[in-house]
């Protein structure tokens, strides 16, 4: 049996209506994992629509209440539109070393650490955390915590947190996930 065109667009339609492609403003940070042991991973997405060229950005670690970034790490290469690029610890579990980009101790977070993708010439694109600010051991709230869980941005935030001084709650823009949970990393 031959489907009629009309057919195969009902067809795509209906298997596509579930998957949401957002557009977003610029880069932002989709997943993080604080896992047990090395197990830290930052994934970044573009969704804007171009490819991005990466050298333009960086990750920086604030440690426990820092105003200075104690560790930076200036990206490099391309992001094509729709991709991720994923940033692991060097001694994470073989399961994100196999999807990392990259990996770097600037991904040697802490629950209470802020971490922030900064952009040449524009400053803050995006904070997980609040930067001078220590919260003791994470950021927690209505079960969402910074520490040792997998976060992964909830599907309508088009955009990154651009102020890095203001109060974060992570139940606002995350969803939780059980530690060491990297299934979602790259997709």
């Amino acid at each position: 049996m031959r489907l009629k065109p009309s057919a195969i667009v009902l067809c795509c339609s209906f298997l596509f209506a579930n998957i949401i492609f957002a557009q977003t403003t610029d880069l932002l940070i989709s997943e993080y994992i604080e896992g047990s042991s090395y197990n830290k991973a930052v994934e970044i997405y573009n969704g804007t629509g171009s490819t991005i060229d990466l050298s333009s950005y960086a990750l920086e670690l604030y440690s426990n209440g820092n105003t200075s970034a104690n560790t930076t790490l200036a990206l490099s290469g391309t992001l094509p539109d729709g991709d991720v690029y994923i940033v692991a610890h060097g001694s994470s579990d073989t399961a994100l070393l196999n999807v990392a980009d990259t990996t770097s101790g600037a991904v040697n977070f802490n629950g209470d650490d802020a971490f922030v993708l900064q952009k040449t010439g524009e400053g803050i694109i995006d904070v997980i955390g609040q930067i001078g600010f220590d919260p003791g051991s994470s950021w927690t709230n209505n079960g969402v915590s910074t520490i040792n869980q997998t976060l992964r941005r909830k599907a309508a935030i088009c955009a990154g947190d651009t102020d890095g001084s203001d109060s974060f709650d992570p139940s606002v823009e995350w969803v939780s996930l059980s530690t060491d949970t990297f299934d979602g990393l790259g997709a």
